[in-house]
């Protein structure tokens, strides 16, 4: 499937997307109301309770430039965000760029998934640290839980709510870039402790126990 077939795809999926949105519970909470602008860091896995949150809302993300990322710019799209097309391996300078632009047309947040595209799972890239001190723009960690949700087998171990649980969607304190130690690698870590934080307390607020356990691979 080319990139035009894809994104096409994407479209429908997004529309699926907002008929499998009305069947959940949702609850928010957290650092709210958000900064504006900010950069929006999530793990992969928790991706779609915390992009499905934002339906209607204008927020910008960024998308690869291959037919998954094709297939992804039209689920946002369809969900009422918007999605610049590039990676920190491809394009990554542009979409930074097309990032700043949305921003300044008022898109009110940028949501960057910081362990994708494709792993290793629960490992910040640089790519939002970066984002964040060339924007000018705080991080905010951002995450979910659901009281009833499968753990699916991918390299993400991606949590999907089932229908009719209450989704539970949590912010937490917004990081200062300036503040983040001056080594790319270092904040990094910094990013990473504060959404496995704050995951895992979401988790056991809303489930009594964690869903992906407190370790990594």
């Amino acid at each position: 499937m080319g990139e035009g077939g894809a994104y096409r795809a994407g479209l429908l999926l997004g529309l699926s997307l907002r008929a499998y949105r009305r069947l959940l519970r949702w609850r928010v909470g957290g650092w709210v109301p958000l900064p504006r602008p900010c950069v929006l860091a999530v793990w992969h896995g928790r991706l779609l309770g915390v992009l499905l949150a934002q339906t209607g809302s204008g927020m910008v993300t960024m998308a690869s430039r291959s037919s998954d990322g094709a297939l992804a710019a039209g689920a946002v799209r369809a969900l009422g965000c918007q999605a610049v097309r590039g990676s920190a391996s491809r394009g990554g300078a542009q979409a930074l760029r097309a990032l700043k632009r949305a921003l300044e047309r008022g898109a009110p947040l940028a949501g960057l998934t910081v362990d994708g595209p494709r792993g290793p799972w629960r490992v910040v890239k640089p790519g939002v640290v970066a984002a964040a001190r060339w924007l000018g723009a705080p991080i905010v960690p951002a995450t979910f839980s659901a009281t009833r949700a499968k753990v699916l087998g991918s390299w993400d171990r991606m949590v999907v709510p089932k229908p009719g649980s209450r989704v539970h969607v949590h912010f937490g304190e917004p990081l200062d870039p300036a503040s983040l130690p001056p080594s790319v690698d270092a904040a990094c870590q910094v990013v990473g402790k504060a959404l496995d934080t704050l995951t895992l307390q979401l988790d056991q607020e809303v489930l009594g126990q964690p869903l992906w356990g407190e370790g990594k691979p």
